[in-house]
């Protein structure tokens, strides 16, 4: 719990970014508000109970740590590259203003992501961002009132001072002036927050189909969502130990499936996160990484309790057919330039290596992970 707020504390730090606007002073009143402070903290609390559930054996804060370790290396490579076009554009502070916002915006989506997790539901990602757009809109609003509340306490003091120097017609045009600014400030603020709640949103729901969208990101130059995924699948490149654990953390979760029945479609799943070649005949599979679900389980007819725990697992084998004939051979596992140099490879390895042990009937450390 200790360290799922010390995350959630640095992360909620970057709700700042997201309502900032030019008046730097005024973001460290809102900031240190009693009422936003109030709001951060049940959010925190609340936020740290979901990933420390007994059931999460890998979707839990280490996992958080890890996406924002994977993000940090990733928007460093985008800072670089940006203060080098930067020096000859001279454009330095709306480069600034891009890379804040990109992280505000991967950051947040990071620790919300996975903020809801049920190995037995098909909407853990929809519900999950449903959950950040309930916590945005409440720090939003206490956001706003506190600047409200702060502007209107910096005009009395003015218009008062004013006043007393008998300077009365100064004070009514201070009175108006910093009201108009004000509304200009509400306006550039509500545009601010709405479209970085939008693309949070976007990251968030974008991990339910994870090598479709990263197809996708790529295809349209969508950076933001491009980086956030890779950084959340990072994992699938990392050396073999750390993967086997991972791997063996996923059946931990899932050990609900019939052992047999895991081997066979966590193989096909992991397939289908393979880059197509020319020989390929199949289109990629439409599933999370981490997840079973959907991936179309046969059920069993005389055990209703295997029945009930695997009626997720086929609830979408019909329409995934229908979206496999619309998805397009991905030449890679991950979007950004600097997530194939990082992981790509060991990604390959790792999942062909992981594929040859299922089909073995061979689960990662499988007796050495638990929640």
């Amino acid at each position: 719990r200790s360290s799922s707020r010390s995350v959630g504390e640095d992360v909620v730090s970057q709700v700042t970014a997201t309502t900032s606007t030019e008046d730097d002073d005024d973001d460290d009143d809102i900031a240190t508000n009693p009422h936003t402070t109030a709001v951060s903290n049940k959010w925190l609390e609340r936020i740290a109970s979901l990933y420390d559930e007994p059931h999460r054996a890998y979707h839990n804060m280490n996992h958080i740590e890890d996406v924002l370790s994977s993000l940090d290396i990733l928007l460093r490579e985008r800072r670089s590259s940006s203060q080098t076009v930067s020096a000859a554009d001279d454009d330095d502070a709306d480069d600034d203003d891009d890379d804040d916002a990109a992280v505000a915006v991967t950051t947040l989506s990071a620790f919300f992501h996975d903020v809801i997790y049920n190995p037995k539901s098909s909407t853990n990602e929809k519900d999950s961002a449903d959950l950040f757009l309930e916590f945005a809109s409440e720090l939003c609003e206490e956001v706003s009132m506190a600047s409200l509340s702060d502007n209107r306490h910096s005009v009395y003091n003015t218009t008062e001072a004013k006043a007393n120097n008998n300077d009365h017609d100064d004070a009514v045009d201070v009175h108006d002036g910093h009201f108009d600014h004000h509304d200009n400030k509400i306006q550039s603020t509500m545009m601010m927050q709405s479209k970085i709640i939008s693309q949070i949103e976007a990251c968030i729901i974008a991990t339910a189909t994870h090598i479709s969208s990263a197809n996708q990101a790529r295809e349209n130059n969508n950076i933001l969502v491009a980086t956030f995924l890779d950084a959340d699948m990072s994992i699938l490149g990392r050396d073999a130990k750390t993967y086997d654990r991972y791997a063996g953390c996923i059946r931990n979760e899932y050990e609900f499936v019939p052992r047999e029945v895991y081997c066979e479609k966590r193989a096909e799943i992991l397939e289908s996160f393979l880059p197509s070649t020319a020989d390929d005949n199949h289109d990629d599979a439409d599933e999370v990484e981490e997840s079973l679900v959907g991936s179309g389980m046969p059920n069993n007819d005389d055990d209703d309790e295997t029945n009930n725990n695997n009626t997720t697992l086929t609830e979408s084998s019909s329409r995934g057919e229908e979206e496999k004939q619309q998805q397009k051979h991905h030449e890679f596992i991950y979007a950004t330039e600097r997530g194939k140099e990082l992981w790509e490879d060991e990604a390959r390895h790792n999942l062909k290596r992981e594929i040859g042990m299922l089909r073995r009937g061979v689960i990662p450390c499988e007796e050495d992970t638990s929640p």
